[in-house]
């Protein structure tokens, strides 16, 4: 057991600066309930990372019911001579218990992290016991490496003109160990939109669009060792009658090499695949090739990578996917970059970048005057890109203090009617 107590003696001490860097977010509000133990500790004072003698890291991935949490505390420079440069530690929390249990999770784990740093920045806050856990057990045996879920919702609008609806539905079932996976799931959607009619000179343009799909996957894999992974993977899907297919399958078997344990801490990975197999499609209408139904052997790279760590968070997507006969009839390219940083203590940048190129047969003709079915044909596009950029310059207030007054007239916004 450690604890963060009170100053036993009346030396001269100052609060130890630590900085809050929350990376990932998932069901349990973890930077929240850390943020709140920071600010009630009296040996600690929350700072902008710019004043910060230590900045603590926040990481969080989720797995069924569970969301781990990976604490990891840095160094800034040499505030703090004898102290680790940094110092990490997981924490699983199961996002349903409720949150004064999910803040005791995190307070025990954020006393074990912060404890090395405070041992040398101020000594008599720190008190260390060691005992046997209480109330403990090996609850292995119990567990199950079995999942199900069922989901559904919703949302619309509504007003006099202008009405929309969008629902769905799906279930899923996997199985889950150390060196195997398999998941079954499938999801069926619709929406609806209505609004008024547009009129370009004599020709009335229906804006009303209606939109379903039933889709579904299979996947299975299995761990060879630390790096290597066999799998195979099939989908399908259909559409309304003003979509791309009436129905389509495709099934594919491959292998995986991924430079990052299966359970990395932090999501982190490094995984190039490859895979072949076939695909069948049924069309709504005949397509650029004169087919209405298709058959063919395809075989796809692709390359996946994310980096978390301190700072700075990377993560990057490649594809290739071909049509093998007849050979590039049917493919596509596709990439993704993604990334956020932090330069220095007072600039944040963020920026994305995807792009994708591709030979898809579209539809043959269409209705000009058709505007869901003029809107719908993007799907054979030949060339997409689609970019994002951020970039933060800020001085942030290093006294600690929060205070969340008057926070609710944000929701009162500036172009509304009033």
């Amino acid at each position: 057991m450690l604890l963060l107590a009170s100053l036993a003696v009346a030396a001269p001490w100052a609060p130890m600066r630590v900085a809050l860097e929350c990376q990932s977010e998932q069901r349990v509000d973890a930077c929240t309930l850390v943020q709140g133990t920071l600010d009630n500790l009296k040996v600690v004072k929350s700072v902008p990372r710019s004043d910060a003698a230590v900045v603590l890291y926040l990481d969080v991935t989720a797995e069924s019911t569970w969301d781990f949490v990976l604490m990891r505390a840095v160094l800034v420079g040499g505030a703090l001579p004898g102290a680790p440069v940094s110092f990490e530690q997981p924490v699983k929390i199961d996002y349903r218990q409720p949150v004064d249990e999910q803040r005791a999770a995190l307070d025990a784990t954020l006393s074990r992290v912060l404890a090395p740093y405070l041992s040398v920045a101020v000594p008599g806050a720190v008190t260390v016991s060691l005992a046997e856990p209480e109330g403990e057990e090996d609850t292995s045996a119990k567990s199950s490496p079995w999942s199900f879920s069922v989901w559904g919702g919703g949302w619309g609008s509504w007003s006099e003109q202008y009405r929309s609806l969008s629902l769905w539905t799906g279930a899923s079932v996997g199985v889950e160990t150390n060196t195997d996976k398999a998941s079954v799931w499938v999801n069926y959607d619709r929406s609806l939109e209505l609004q008024p009619s547009l009129v370009v000179g004599a020709t009335e343009v229906e804006l009303t669009s209606d939109q379903s799909s039933l889709s579904g996957a299979f996947k299975t894999g299995h761990n060879l060792d630390s790096g290597w992974t066999i799998g195979a993977f099939a989908r399908g899907a259909g559409q309304d009658p003003e979509g791309q297919y009436l129905s389509t399958f495709r099934a594919h078997a491959g292998v995986e090499y991924n430079g990052f344990p299966s359970n990395d801490a932090r999501g982190n990975q490094l995984a190039i695949s490859a895979l072949v197999g076939a695909q069948g499609d049924a069309y709504n209408t005949p397509n650029t090739l004169g087919e209405r139904t298709a058959f063919f052997p395809t075989a796809m790279l692709v390359g996946a990578g994310e980096l978390r760590i301190d700072r700075v968070k990377l993560g990057a997507e490649l594809s290739a996917r071909t049509q093998l006969w007849p050979f590039f009839e049917r493919y596509l390219f596709s990439g993704e970059v993604d990334t956020d940083l932090t330069l220095g203590d007072h600039v944040d940048l963020s920026f994305t970048v995807e792009a994708t190129q591709q030979a898809i047969p579209g539809p043959a003709e269409l209705d000009a005057s058709d505007y869901e079915e003029v809107t719908r044909a993007s799907y054979a596009q030949p060339l997409e890109v689609w970019g994002h950029f951020s970039l933060r310059f800020h001085w942030d207030a290093t006294n600690g203090a929060r205070n969340n007054r008057l926070d609710a007239w944000g929701s009162l916004g500036t172009t509304e009617g009033l």
